[in-house]
């Protein structure tokens, strides 16, 4: 299979499987976290009774569609991006400068899988659940979505910096005189 840019690889292929499968379970969420609200909603103003535990799943639903929908945005181009300058300058440069804010991406999102363990571990230790009466005793799942998410976005700022790699790359090629060097 080639790309725009050149050959992609089977490891562009399988990330993006990956970043697309974690998609999927964010977009099933959100549907899910639809129902459960309109379902509290009913609840409460048509039959006068709400839930705890069924409050409580909207935020257990909310954290997948968050930690794994940011690598699914990141990926379809889905983020939000500010272009002052970006526009302005030579496919060679933007290409680069995707590649630098990839690798820092991916950075930043060690650290954070980093800082975030001995938390989850903790939670995950002591089976965390909710401290309200008719909680959902599964807090302990809402938080190992922190690591789990950022471990993906790791995988997308791979999968980015190198297809920006590539681009920087095509960009240099097709901006060399013919015969000569750049």
């Amino acid at each position: 299979m080639t790309g725009a840019i050149g050959p992609v690889s089977p490891l562009d292929r399988i990330l993006g499987a990956v970043i697309d499968g974690a998609g999927a379970v964010a977009a099933v969420c959100g549907f899910a976290l639809v129902l459960v609200v309109g379902g509290n909603v009913l609840l409460r103003y048509v039959l006068g009774t709400g839930s705890v535990g069924f409050q409580e799943l909207e935020w257990h639903l909310i954290s997948p569609i968050a930690l794994l929908g940011m690598s699914y945005g990141m990926r379809h181009g889905a983020h939000v991006r500010v272009d002052v300058l970006y526009d302005r300058l030579g496919p060679a440069v933007q290409a680069a400068i995707d590649t630098v804010a990839a690798i820092l991406m991916g950075a930043m999102a060690v650290a954070m899988i980093l800082l975030s363990l001995p938390y989850v571990q903790q939670s995950i230790g002591m089976m965390e659940g909710s401290p309200d009466p008719g909680g959902l005793p599964w807090r302990f799942a809402l938080k190992a979505f922190i690591p789990l998410g950022f471990a993906i976005l790791v995988l997308q700022a791979l999968a980015q910096a190198m297809m920006s790699a590539r681009q920087c790359r095509a960009a240099l090629a097709a901006a060399a005189p013919a015969g000569g060097r750049p």
